[in-house]
């Protein structure tokens, strides 16, 4: 599903446009430790070994160490999620020119904001009726 051309439904794309704030905040506070600990090599720092400890030779392969197991799993987990979320991103964000006329436009920013329909219904003097019909339709045109 990471490589080439994603496959969709409307209610994916949906999905997609109401968990958009929350992936995007996502990658951005979890790449910030990811380059942390890539930088400060965290992930690859050893104890230091001194004496005849140090002269005897070391095991080849992996690490018996489960913290250092631990943190190789999520970092690799974390990795895949944000690959997932920056693809379905880039696939509403490839989709966004599609929607046409402007009380479509401003609902879809607001609902790419986490703002809720009630919410963008009073901003926007209109009943959450109006504005889940206004929302099949931008899915409608996005689906094109």
């Amino acid at each position: 599903m990471l490589t080439g051309q994603i496959k969709f439904t409307k209610e994916d794309l949906l999905q997609w446009i109401e968990n958009y704030r929350w992936m995007v905040e996502t990658i951005e506070e979890a790449k910030q430790p990811v380059a942390k600990m890539n930088n400060n090599s965290y992930i690859r720092a050893k104890t230091a070994m001194y004496g005849l400890e140090a002269t005897l030779p070391k095991a080849s392969g992996g690490t018996s160490d489960p913290v250092f197991t631990e943190v190789q799993r999520r970092v690799y987990s974390l990795n895949f999620r944000i690959k997932q979320y920056e693809q379905k991103i880039a696939e509403v964000q490839k989709h966004i020119p599609f929607v046409e006329g402007d009380r479509e436009v401003e609902v879809l920013h607001r609902l790419l904001d986490g703002d809720s329909m009630r919410a963008i219904g009073k901003h926007m003097g209109l009943s959450s009726t109006t504005i889940f019909r206004v929302r099949n339709n931008i899915l409608s045109q996005m689906m094109k």
